[in-house]
């Protein structure tokens, strides 16, 4: 065991690595729903997690606290001629503390999440799960994925709203096309294209647009023209973070 006061070792030299705070698309959703299952259940399993998670994000803070008054401490009662050296130690110290920082603010957003009885929605599984239920043999409905978009939300309020969008897209066209479900992120924002191979028609029931308006609207959903512009039977619903 070395006696040298002054010996301190390289903190790049230890054997962890800190990984980036985990983010959202890297959740753990529901799985597929069991036989019988409802897409619109209440989140009764969400909310008990997050009260769980909250207790851990709270505790968190609490070691969070120590630990900072401890290398507070310790700073002030590192002597001058070990100082420069010392102080090396302290930043990188400091630096996973800045970790935990963005972990537990990212654990305490979630837990908020879940006790308002929203769940970390696999989008892509939930769309696969409705076209299943609604496509018939002869009017398929396809559903594309750029990327895994994972996104909190109600999971019954935004079936519908899914439901609302392919009907309204079906009525655009008479009925006639392939219609397709596509997901993916544009920057930090989960989207959902909705469209219909099929041509549009020049009228359609005014009660399928306002039962579509309205599911949006109630869901906090922002609807915006697809790539093919406004005069196109498709849609892109924006999700809200």
């Amino acid at each position: 065991m070395t006696t040298d006061r002054n010996l301190v070792l390289d903190p790049a030299t230890g054997s962890y690595v800190l990984p980036a705070p985990p983010r959202g698309k890297g959740l753990l959703t529901v799985g597929a729903e069991s036989e019988g299952g409802s897409l619109f259940q209440a989140g009764v399993v969400s909310r008990a997690i997050g009260e769980r998670v909250q207790v851990m994000a709270q505790s968190m803070d609490l070691l969070l606290l120590e630990v900072r008054e401890r290398v507070n401490q310790l700073d002030g009662a590192i002597a001058e001629d070990s100082r420069a050296q010392l102080k090396g130690a302290v930043r990188e110290i400091s630096k996973v503390l800045d970790w935990c920082d963005a972990a537990r603010e990212e654990l305490a957003g979630d837990s908020d999440k879940a006790i308002a009885g929203l769940e970390p929605i696999d989008v892509v599984d939930l769309c696969n799960q409705l076209a299943a239920k609604q496509e018939g043999l002869t009017d398929p409905i396809a559903v594309l994925a750029r990327n895994q978009v994972t996104w909190w939300g109600n999971r019954g309020q935004l079936a519908h709203v899914i439901q609302k969008a392919l009907a309204l897209v079906w009525a655009r066209t008479g009925g006639q096309g392939l219609r397709c479900i596509e997901n993916e992120w544009r920057d930090t924002t989960a989207c959902i294209r909705v469209c219909s191979r099929g041509e549009p028609v020049d009228e359609i029931d005014t009660t399928i647009v306002d039962d579509f308006r309205n599911a949006v609207e109630g869901a906090g959903i922002v609807v915006v023209p697809d790539d093919l512009g406004p005069g196109g039977a498709g849609l892109v619903m924006q999700l809200p973070a």
